[in-house]
């Protein structure tokens, strides 16, 4: 095979490895049918490869530049990797594989094992990675599409269960909406700058001006359409009203995924957008700028204030996720040099902190239905002290108190707004990190200072898998916390390859 094929197949290696060994366990799954933990294991190995394709990838990305291009003619290229999209699709691999860890003894507690989980969930990262690592939108849009066909059929995997099947239906419903304004949105960004290219779209955009008041304005409504479906997709107000009923009515390992890794790939998606096509024109700018502090501001605040008033774990998280969008927003709107290291840094620290959190929940079961109810979680410490040591770590992060991932993770955010010169947002982050501090202490409270009101009928059955994914997203949430520049330091070097243009 010539030289140059190897190098283009090594380039998209992030994609073509998930959806490749996605397709082949969809072979399998028939065969292993009787076998659950072959299967198991074969979706573990591959998972793990996964991710050190990607890290060794990560490693050598400088050997060839910052940038690589392949999968299409010269000026064409379809498939973008540099650095955003290998620690983007790091993250993916990684989600995969702890929600891979806990899936199985979750289905089969809940009476609902389906060995298409397992195919499905490559299927989902290789979408995730088609998202991240292109500049065309055209790319963009088939990824997104990947990514949620997947999501609609694992969110419903459990059929029996009628909270699943609504929450399945309701996700595809609401997504289906969204899709139709992404590609409106793409087709008036076409019209308007001629291209579905990022690149060519970044020169287009910097020619318009007072003298093309009309592509201006059918550039802008198609921004606004974007930003709408992917305002959708990371759950922000008010496009977050399918949130909490999808996360609790899906199985918990996916919820988990969903939560940690749909929001990465959105993020990515939105970064690479704002600076990479968009930011040339400060007209431009200016107004995306304003709408996603507009967004930002509402979101951070709603989420928080409905958090409060839920008695369910896996809701309260829901609303959790959507008070977390808005302060990864303020990311998106700060410099280019600051913003994005700190955008990712949070999104990895994220990922962590709420699939742990999403993780312990999954172990409250009872009679195949999840029993969530905070109320279920009183005395926790008495009953299950590892458990109850895992979750306080996790919303201990979650709230931003120190030396936990999540306070550094508020902490650079906070210092992105602030750079971008938006003091006031800043401010709003603050407050709403104080009110979301009073839900999450809810549960500390009813987990290490409360008894239950009567004999807890759940059966907290932890898996070895189960406490595998949680020791390690123990040690990701306190390393990074103690030791944060190890990560934020090759981090800053994300924006080279967003200035560089091939």
């Amino acid at each position: 095979m010539p030289e140059q094929q190897l190098f283009d197949l090594y380039t998209a290696m992030p994609t073509l490895w998930p959806a490749a060994y996605g397709l082949l366990l969809l072979v399998f799954v028939p065969l292993f049918k009787d076998d659950r933990q072959w299967l198991w294991a074969f979706s573990l190995a591959g998972m793990a490869l996964m991710t050190v394709i990607t890290s060794i990838m990560l490693l050598q990305i400088g050997d060839y530049g910052d940038v690589r291009l392949t999968a299409g003619g010269f000026g064409m290229e379809m498939v973008r990797t540099d650095r955003l999209a290998l620690w983007l699709d790091l993250l993916f691999a990684i989600c995969g594989f702890l929600a891979l860890l806990v899936l199985p003894s979750y289905l089969a507690r809940a009476r609902a094992y389906r060995g298409e989980i397992f195919p499905l969930t490559f299927i989902a990262v290789a979408g995730m990675t088609i998202m991240v690592g292109t500049d065309n939108l055209l790319m963009i849009f088939l990824g997104l599409e990947v990514l949620s066909i997947a999501l609609y059929v694992m969110t419903g995997i459990a059929r029996e269960r009628a909270v699943a099947v609504e929450a399945a239906l309701k996700y595809f419903l609401l997504g289906a909406f969204s899709t139709g304004f992404l590609v409106y949105g793409i087709a008036l960004i076409f019209g308007a700058t001629g291209s579905l290219n990022l690149t060519d779209i970044a020169v287009a955009v910097s020619g318009l001006d007072a003298d093309g008041p009309a592509e201006l304005t059918m550039l802008l409504g198609g921004l606004s359409m974007v930003l709408v479906a992917f305002a959708f997709k990371i759950g922000a107000v008010p496009f977050h009203f399918w949130v909490p009923d999808v996360y609790q009515g899906a199985p918990t390992p996916v919820t988990a995924f969903m939560a940690a890794g749909t929001k990465a790939a959105a993020f990515g998606v939105l970064l690479r957008m704002m600076h990479g096509g968009f930011g040339d024109s400060p007209e431009v700018l200016g107004r995306w700028t304003l709408a996603l502090s507009l967004l930002a501001a509402v979101t951070m605040i709603v989420g928080n204030l409905m958090a409060l008033v839920q008695d369910r774990v896996k809701r309260l998280l829901a609303y959790s996720s959507v008070a977390h969008a808005g302060y990864l927003m303020l990311g998106l709107i700060a410099p280019l040099d600051v913003g994005v290291a700190n955008t990712v840094f949070y999104l990895i620290v994220y990922a962590f902190m709420t699939i742990g959190a999403f993780t312990v929940a999954s172990v409250f079961l009872t009679g195949g239905e999840d029993a969530d109810h905070i109320s279920n979680f009183a005395g926790l410490w008495q009953r299950r002290p590892f458990l109850a040591a895992a979750m306080g770590v996790f919303l201990l992060s979650l709230i931003g108190i120190p030396p936990m991932g999540g306070f550094t993770g508020k902490y650079v955010i906070f210092l992105a707004a602030i750079d971008s010169g938006h003091p006031f947002l800043a401010t709003v982050m603050a407050i709403a990190a104080v009110i979301g501090a009073a839900y999450y202490l809810r549960v500390l409270v009813a987990m290490f200072f409360k008894q239950p009101e009567s004999e807890p009928a759940v059966d907290l059955h932890v898996s070895g898998g189960t406490r595998l994914a949680l020791a390690i997203s123990v040690a990701a949430t306190l390393l990074l916390g103690v030791l944060p520049g190890y990560l934020l330091e090759p981090l800053s070097l994300i924006y080279s390859g967003l200035m560089r243009f091939p």
